[in-house]
């Protein structure tokens, strides 16, 4: 690995979004970004070259490695325009042309986690967009924007392990209505994106506030009523076994101190539970290491899941030991704790209680 992960234990378990646009995409504000919370990076391709973008991701690079905190990448396409009336039936494409040009000639070689699509009407669409992916597909997660948040369409979500993204709009580095503490406060929201001025004087200050306000919230969940209201909402006939597994996880083992998971499957699913306890992705070192990078920045998307790579693990026994031991340096868990592991052993998701040395 090319610098040592640092791990912000006590950050919030909302993941925050954030644009590098004018004013915060230096090295050193990017640095302090990093430092305030951010977890994904935002390039908005509505605008700026490519040349631009590259700058500013050589930037992002450079502060990663300089303060040893992931982040993922986030390319957000500019999507069609639409010049009819309001009301009128129209046919978009989801992808134009600058979409794809944008995606193939900067996105794909600069390793992006995530594409951010935003005129999606069926799943057809996004094969469409796989297609263009290729073999870089199963690295990219493709997201689609919806004009309404309904509660059908976050409960249908939710069951089916997807992550949500709740836009927030920021005025004056403050947010201007109550969507952020309702979607954290119901854990329907995975990650917020701060839409704030891209002339915005201290972008740090802002996402610092805003992390601190999402962690005081958080603070006064009562996490047993939410995983009974999820518990009830979960479609059991149909629920895959890796959800099953994932929901026991969360609720079986309340006095556990941690989840430790190793298989990027069960992430959704886990982080869908909300639990109420610290939950670690480990990544394996000994995989190719842009595909781990990648695995380890979806779980930035998730509610809760804090990546760890940097473990030199050949067998699944040695990341859970490599869990353990970080939970233990971090403060999470001590010796005479328990903690839950949950893996995948042939296919199949396993659930093991494990007691710390």
């Amino acid at each position: 690995m090319a610098y040592e992960q640092k791990i912000k234990i006590g950050a919030a378990k909302t993941k925050m979004v954030w644009t590098l646009g004018a004013a915060s995409r230096s090295v050193v504000m990017i640095e302090k970004l990093l430092e305030a919370g951010m977890n994904i990076a935002r390039f908005d391709f509505s605008e700026g070259s490519h040349a631009h973008h590259q700058e500013t991701i050589i930037n992002l690079r450079t502060a990663i490695r300089n303060t040893g905190i992931l982040c993922a990448v986030m390319l957000d396409t500019k999507g069609p325009e639409i010049r009819t009336g309001e009301g009128e039936t129209i046919n978009l494409p989801t992808l134009t042309r600058k979409d794809k040009v944008d995606i193939v000639q900067w996105g794909i070689p600069n390793r992006i986690d995530i594409i951010v699509l935003s005129s999606v009407h069926k799943g057809s669409d996004l094969d469409q967009v796989r297609n263009l992916l290729g073999m870089h597909a199963n690295n990219i997660m493709l997201m689609s924007k919806s004009g309404s948040g309904s509660e059908k369409m976050i409960d249908k979500a939710s069951a089916l392990g997807i992550p949500i993204v709740t836009a927030v709009q920021i005025l004056g580095g403050q947010t201007t209505d109550d969507d952020l503490p309702n979607a954290v406060l119901d854990c329907t929201t995975d990650c917020v994106m701060l839409l704030a001025d891209e002339e915005e004087a201290h972008p740090d200050i802002v996402l610092q506030r805003i992390s601190s306000l999402c962690k005081e919230l958080e603070s006064s969940i009562d996490y047993k009523a939410v995983q009974q209201k999820i518990r009830k909402a979960l479609p059991r006939p149909v629920l895959p076994i890796m959800a099953r597994k994932a929901a026991y996880a969360c609720w079986k083992y309340p006095k556990a101190k941690a989840i430790i998971i190793t298989a990027k499957a069960t992430v959704n699913f886990v982080a869908k539970c909300r639990p109420s306890v610290p939950v670690l992705l480990v990544v394996s070192m000994s995989e190719s290491f842009k595909w781990s990078s990648h695995v380890a920045s979806h779980g930035l998307v998730s509610r809760g899941i804090i990546p760890l790579m940097g473990a030199e693990s050949k067998t699944i026994e040695d990341m859970i030991s490599f869990g353990v031991q970080v939970a233990k340096k971090e403060g999470i868990c001590n010796a005479g704790d328990s903690v839950v592991t949950l893996r995948v052993l042939n296919g199949c998701p396993v659930l093991v209680p494990l007691h710390v040395q």
